[in-house]
């Protein structure tokens, strides 16, 4: 029996050494730089061993399972592959997580822990590693997917405690379609911490979303509808008051806009620009020349605060000029204050607001009905009469708002709440173990009845001929529906003649069935990742690429806090570094280095290690290496 065993082995060991082996092989990974007490915190570049004085990390060889990536959600309302996803809070469908290397989880028992708002409230969900059964990046390949079952609504608990602003680029005078669903791509929560929000890119002279232009759309501002505010006596105390609108700008009681009584009026929308016309429509005064002019109105005072309440704005993570819009492209809270440009520093006067929705039509039964409208969206409102039953022209978005109010919940079309960051984990030995971690994938909440409350199975995701079956901003790539910042390349933008095999002449990566197209010598290359093989396209920077997995990898210093015990046995932390092997960038269609994140100060007090930046392990896992 034993001679038969050792034949066998014999025979698997020629038999092995026949095969062709794959290019990349997993490597070992040296002990880690060690930094306590240190200020040097030197940055290394991407491409290379980035090694500085005291680090000891050595990796030579490309490893053949690099750190698995999360790089896109499934969106459950279409089936498209999304960087950022919306759902109501009471989704009960499955949730789909894909990227690099996710089938090396396939064996293990996968946990997610979704982190929500600046607060960072965690949720924790179990989940399965499975397969769709279509096509992937690649042609003829699947696609290797994370599910959540959600059937439990975990999420339904979480408070939506922040706004969805519109930054859809809309031309202010010929405008027709103001977007109206709240699952729309171009909406951004406003409810994150800036070290959670990929949108925006600090630097050591420029740390704060604080400047004109300045882009960072999901960094907190607290922001609401309000109308005026009043004085009353409670309990022999003095106190200010406004109220949430919960009445659009129409005559409630049939009575025509003109005779509508004070009571109703107080519970409308305030006009969302400096319109003398509309206020005099719900007031029979001019609209105020400043924040807190006070106002007599039916034998009372009332002060006019502008039509948003501001909330917490010590604690906004968009400051200064970066509020209010400078230049053609939305970005900040507001358009433009009250006064002009002397108003920049007053929050308090921000009008026009990019609080979704920004303008939109509302259906009535009843013909007859007054209300302050415009042909287009972002106009004057002037009061328009709804000749027969349906939609109106279009109002201020706080109408939209109003009429979805939720006095119960506080909860209205708007209000939402964010990932900061997503985080895949296992546990190994009772402690757990950290795989995965991407701030750039967003999932938001949207209050219950929102959007799918199912969303779409493996076999639902959208399928596509061609990019106009795709919504906006998606391009059709193998027969699925991808938005553009995942895929750099579409089909339809190239002509080609495809499925071209290894060392045949291409002009483009479509022209290659691999999707790699050398651009050195213009012939087709292969580009095999899958559980058996790994033969990488490995794209350098400045050539094409269909997505970053066709990138070449490059090794990024990562620097983190981590806990520790010192001779003493005390807990302390100190900053260690690692070269983390890491594909390229693809933007635009073309490949890019991979950005090196900003390193943290190395620890100098008992301070330092205390804040939430402290790890207890290293977001990956060192096996993976």
């Amino acid at each position: 029996m034993m001679k038969k065993t050792i034949t066998f082995l014999l025979m698997l060991t020629l038999f092995a050494s026949c095969m062709e082996q794959p290019r990349s092989r997993r490597a070992g990974l040296d002990s880690p730089t060690d930094s306590i007490g240190d200020g040097s915190g030197n940055n290394g570049s991407s491409g290379g061993n980035n090694a500085t004085d005291g680090d000891t990390e050595v990796i030579t060889n490309i490893p053949e399972d690099t750190a698995v990536e999360i790089t896109q959600i499934i969106d459950p309302n279409t089936g498209s592959f999304k960087k950022k996803v919306s759902i109501p809070k009471d989704f009960r469908g499955k949730l789909h997580l894909t990227g690099l290397n996710i089938s090396s989880l396939k064996n293990r028992v996968i946990k997610g822990r979704f982190y929500f708002g600046r607060e960072r409230t965690p949720i924790e969900l179990d989940g399965v590693v499975g397969q769709v059964p279509g096509e992937g990046i690649t042609q003829y390949s699947t696609i290797n997917v994370i599910t959540f079952d959600m059937a439990a609504r975990k999420f339904s608990d979480i408070r939506l405690l922040y706004s969805l602003f519109d930054y859809n680029d809309y031309d202010s005078d010929t405008a027709e379609d103001v977007i109206t669903d709240p699952t729309n791509a171009g909406l951004y929560c406003r409810g994150l911490r800036l070290e959670d929000d990929p949108t925006f890119t600090p630097s050591i002279s420029h740390p704060y979303c604080d400047q004109a232009g300045d882009v960072c759309l999901y960094a907190y501002a607290g922001v609401g509808d309000q109308t005026l505010w009043r004085e009353e006596n409670v309990d022999g105390e003095i106190v200010e008051r406004t109220n949430i609108p919960t009445y659009e700008q129409i005559d409630i009681d049939g009575n025509l806009l003109s005779g509508e009584p004070l009571s109703n009026n107080l519970l409308k929308c305030l006009p969302d620009r400096n319109d003398s016309s509309m206020f005099q429509s719900l007031f029979g005064v001019n609209h105020p020349a400043n924040i807190g002019t006070t106002l007599t109105l039916g034998g009372n005072q009332y002060e006019y605060r502008g039509p948003y309440r501001i909330f917490n704005e010590d604690e906004w993570e968009i400051k200064g000029a970066a509020i209010y819009q400078q230049g053609s492209v939305p970005s900040g809270v507001f358009k433009a204050p009250l006064a002009g440009a002397s108003s920049f520093s007053n929050v308090a006067a921000g009008m026009q607001s990019y609080m979704f929705p920004r303008a939109g039509k509302i259906n009535y039964q009843t013909t007859g009905i007054q209300y302050l409208g415009s042909d287009s969206p972002f106009s004057n409102r002037s009061v328009q009469t709804l000749n027969s039953a349906g939609d109106t022209k279009y109002m201020d978005g706080c109408n939209i708002r109003a009429k979805n109010y939720n006095a119960t919940t506080g909860e209205t079309i708007s209000s939402c709440n964010v990932t900061g960051t997503i985080e895949l984990f296992t546990m190994e030995n009772g402690s757990e173990v950290q795989i995965a971690v991407t701030k750039d994938i967003k999932l938001q909440l949207l209050k219950s009845g929102l959007g799918a409350q199912d969303g779409y199975d493996y076999n639902s995701l959208k399928s596509c001929n061609g990019n106009r079956e795709c919504g906006s901003g998606e391009c059709c790539f193998n027969n699925r529906c991808y938005s553009r910042s995942i895929v750099g390349q579409c089909s339809d933008d190239y002509d080609s003649t495809g499925n071209q095999p290894t060392g045949e002449s291409c002009n483009s990566d479509f022209d290659c069935s691999s999707l790699c197209c050398n651009g050195s010598t213009n012939t087709c290359q292969d580009h095999v990742n899958n559980d058996f093989e790994q033969v990488l396209c490995s794209k350098v920077p400045n050539q094409s690429c269909v997505s970053k997995e066709f990138c070449r990898i490059e090794y990024v210093r990562q620097c983190y806090l981590i806990r520790i015990n010192d001779p003493n046995n005390s807990l302390t932390c100190a900053k260690r570094c690692y070269s983390v092997p890491t594909f390229g960038d693809c933007v635009s269609g073309y490949c890019k280095p991979p950005v090196t994140p900003q390193e943290p100060a190395a620890p100098t007090t008992p301070a330092d290690c205390a804040g939430d930046n402290v790890l207890d392990n290293p977001p990956f896992n060192l096996s993976d290496l």
